[in-house]
């Protein structure tokens, strides 16, 4: 939730959010080290699947946010893992137009900023 959280918080809360996506994306680039799944398999588990939206939601996010939470040099086993992921042909028909996911996170994000 920090991620999404950091998208619309400021000053030191936003900080705060960052910091625990940060957190949280170091524990899952120690889970996933050295496997192309989390699963630990050449097949997709239930951690992958819980895990999808990253590949797709996260660059957004971290746009519509004006932030960075996540780069090659801090969590490249992560990254790896998400482009594998992304690249599964059923998993990657599946996902929603990048533009229709960018409008929705737009939206939101201004939502929650008005309600501040």
């Amino acid at each position: 939730m920090g991620s999404f959280m950091a998208a619309w918080k400021d000053g030191e809360e936003r900080e705060k959010a960052i910091e625990s996506a940060q957190e949280s994306f170091a524990f899952l680039e120690k889970l996933i080290q050295g496997k192309k799944y989390f699963s630990g398999e050449d097949e997709i588990g239930y951690l992958d699947l819980a895990l999808g939206w990253i590949p797709l939601c996260l660059e957004i996010v971290e746009e519509v946010g004006g932030m960075k939470l996540i780069d090659a040099e801090k969590f490249p086993s992560l990254l790896e893992w998400a482009h594998n992921f992304a690249e599964i042909p059923l998993i990657k028909e599946r996902f929603p137009p990048r533009d229709a996911l960018a409008n929705y996170f737009h939206k939101i994000v201004g939502l929650m900023r008005s309600k501040k």
